[in-house]
């Protein structure tokens, strides 16, 4: 093999390669949408709320701090290099992906939320009773467990990793049923949480179906995802 012939094919090797540099400015710019929109809020909207003329504060240091983390965790689940690998290469990262888009990133979302903004996102009443009603312990745990399940469909994923809208949607979905999950645990408005003793038998119950699709994965014979078989 010639010289010139070696690189090109090292070249296409590089470029075919996972591991590789690859930009998502959509992603960019979905992390400076939510920044923007955070400090739009804090900035013009908080002061101007019933909470915080009644003394409330606008936001707090631990609140700030946590909402850099959040901003962190979508950015590092969400770009190069984890999304590349999680979709082109290693079925492990992809699953750490989901992990941190569904344990990680919404508690974090809204432990750093002031509890007057995230009155303001629920809206008007009738929204706020239908998110509460959603919210609620079986509710929330039920839609965020079959969201898991079918997320783990063989058939639904070997698609998703090639088709962009697909996989955009399955992520936020889970995200949202994550948030409706973390709610009675985590509620910036602490009528919304439940009391100690149920949010540790609700995390536990969160941890048994999702035990269901891992034991199916550890003992496959075989690869279950074909998209992964080149790993």
């Amino acid at each position: 093999m010639t010289a010139p012939t070696a690189l090109l094919a090292e070249s296409a090797d590089l470029l075919a390669s996972p591991w590789r540099f690859q930009a998502h400015p959509e992603v960019w710019l979905l992390v400076a949408f939510v920044v923007a929109s955070w400090w739009y809020a804090i900035r013009y909207i908080g002061p101007h709320t019933p909470e915080v003329r009644a003394g409330a504060p606008i936001v707090t240091t631990s609140q700030k701090r946590l909402f850099v983390l959040a901003v962190l965790m979508l950015w590092l689940a969400s770009d190069w290099p984890i999304h590349d690998i999680s979709e082109e290469y290693l079925y492990a990262v992809h699953m750490f992906q989901h992990m941190a888009l569904s344990y990680f990133l919404p508690p974090l979302v809204l432990l750093a939320t002031p509890v007057w903004l995230f009155r303001a996102i629920i809206g008007s009443q009738r929204a706020g009773r239908v998110i509460s009603w959603l919210a609620r312990p079986v509710i929330a745990g039920v839609i965020f467990n079959v969201m898991v399940m079918v997320t783990h469909i063989p058939a639904l994923v070997n698609r998703s990793v090639s088709n962009a809208p697909l996989h955009y949607s399955l992520h936020v979905g889970l995200v949202l049923s994550s948030l409706l999950m973390w709610i009675p645990i985590a509620a910036p408005d602490p009528a919304m949480r439940v009391g100690y003793g149920g949010r540790m038998v609700y995390l536990f119950l969160m941890s048994v179906i999702p035990t269901v699709p891992a034991a199916w994965l550890t003992f496959a014979e075989g690869a279950v995802y074909k998209h992964y078989d080149i790993a």
